[in-house]
C-alpha cells in the first residue's frame, strides 16, 4: 500500500478548489494523512452471513460511505440475522455474488448501485 500523498495530486485540487472558492487560492497543505479505501470488486458493499462460517455476518466495503448507510444497513442485517425478512432488502449485497457472478453495475456503470 502507498501511504504516500502525491505532491502533484495535491496540486491539482488545491488549483481546483481556488477556481471553486478564490479564498483557497493562497491555502497550504499543513499536514496529510492517507489510509485504505475498501472497495469491492463491483464497487458495492458486501452484507450478509459469510458462507461457511456458521452465526457470522458483515457490512463491510463500503468505500467511505458506511457512516451515512449505517442505521438502514445496521436494521436490516439485524433482521436477517434474527431470521425476518429486511424491511430494505440486502440479498443483493451478499458475498457469493462473486462467485455465481452476479456482480452488481447501476444504470450509471460501476459503483452507482449502492
Amino acid at each position: 500500500m502507498n501511504n504516500d500523498v502525491e505532491a502533484d495530486h495535491i496540486e491539482r485540487i488545491g488549483k481546483r478548489m481556488a477556481n471553486r472558492m478564490p479564498a483557497f487560492a493562497d491555502a497550504k497543505l499543513v499536514r496529510s494523512w492517507t489510509g485504505p479505501y475498501d472497495i469491492p470488486p463491483d464497487w458495492n458493499p458486501i452484507i450478509g452471513p459469510v458462507p461457511g462460517i456458521t452465526g457470522v455476518h458483515v457490512a463491510v466495503g463500503f468505500s467511505g460511505h458506511g457512516f451515512k448507510l449505517a442505521p438502514t444497513v445496521g436494521e436490516s442485517l439485524a433482521q436477517q440475522v434474527l431470521g425476518n425478512k429486511p424491511r430494505v432488502p440486502i440479498d443483493m449485497y451478499d458475498m457469493t455474488r462473486f462467485r455465481e457472478g452476479k456482480t452488481l453495475n447501476g444504470a450509471y456503470g460501476i459503483g452507482t448501485f449502492a
